[in-house]
């Protein structure tokens, strides 16, 4: 059976904001918040609830986790989190927060972005995602625009609504710009979980290619890179961080390996050799074999041949 009804649900920003202990909303549909001085009077530690608007909110500093459908918010400095209607929700934070939260009900949205035509269509609105973490300069400018709104918020004028409104909408805007950044990043760190071992396949497999007579050219970096559908410079990066060389490197390595096994079963030249693995030219192989092995081929054949 749910335990979903034995969780209290707050039926409108103001019952909220009564529950949590601050003053009531300006509007029905929409309230913004300084932690800073919310942190004066809020209950820093709610037991489970849920409410059925929107939220957005971007912690300037303090410490503390934020549970939404039990999946925890890890907060820290410059984290952009977001909440949706009735997710459960439940927080313990400390009493140093600065930042901006915004509460907003569908209602309130009618500066429209292309593309997003009801609060649910945002990405961050539809499905959990975990607190996001800006960058010093983007956090110090979604900063300023909730600082902007906050004004707006707070003294009152004809034209409020309006800028608020209209400064909602670059919120939201910015926040999509960054959600889709940390998709991107998401998703290349999947990627990278698993680079270096597909990039040690692909070696493998082009210096089966280059034994068998099967390659016309040694492949640079940059063709790795191309295959793998990563830039060289990501592929160097995460090659030199988990195997502790360049890609250069890695690839020169197994080229000595595979010679010094040609060395020692057959009889090619050296020469002979030097071309099979496409080496641009015999001297060009020997530097680069005794590099790596501390002996020429030719010292090797002898040794082990």
């Amino acid at each position: 059976m749910s335990s979903l009804p034995s969780i209290p649900l707050f039926e409108s920003i103001d019952e909220y904001n009564l529950k949590i202990g601050i003053d009531a909303p300006r509007y029905q549909d929409f309230d913004i918040r300084d932690f800073e001085e919310n942190m004066k009077t809020v209950k820093l530690k709610m037991p489970a609830f849920r409410i059925p608007f929107f939220q957005i909110a971007l912690v300037e500093s303090g410490t503390g986790e934020v549970t939404a459908d039990g999946n925890k918010y890890d907060l820290d400095k410059f984290t952009l989190f977001f909440n949706q209607p009735n997710q459960i929700l439940y927080w313990n934070v400390s009493d140093d927060w600065k930042g901006y939260y915004i509460n907003i009900d569908e209602s309130f949205y009618t500066v429209r972005i292309d593309g997003y035509s009801q609060l649910f269509d945002f990405p961050f609105f539809k499905k959990y995602r975990s607190g996001i973490h800006l960058g010093r300069e983007e956090a110090e400018m979604m900063l300023e625009i909730m600082a902007k709104i906050n004004d707006e918020y707070t003294n009152p004028t004809p034209y409020n609504l309006p800028i608020i409104k209209s400064l909602l909408s670059t919120v939201l805007s910015y926040s999509i710009r960054f959600h889709e950044r940390a998709y991107h990043d998401e998703e290349e760190r999947k990627t990278s979980d698993n680079l270096s071992a597909r990039f040690k396949d692909a070696v493998h497999n082009h210096l089966n290619e280059l034994v068998l007579n099967l390659a016309t050219e040694s492949k640079s970096v940059g063709i790795f890179s191309d295959e793998l559908s990563v830039t060289p410079s990501h592929l160097s990066e995460t090659i030199k961080k988990e195997l502790g060389q360049t890609p250069t490197d890695y690839i020169n390595e197994r080229l000595v390996k595979e010679s010094q096994k040609l060395l020692r079963s057959t009889d090619l030249q050296i020469k002979e050799l030097a071309y099979l693995l496409k080496f641009k030219d015999t001297s060009y192989f020997g530097r680069v074999f005794r590099k790596i092995s501390g002996l020429t081929p030719a010292q090797y054949r002898n040794q082990h041949g």
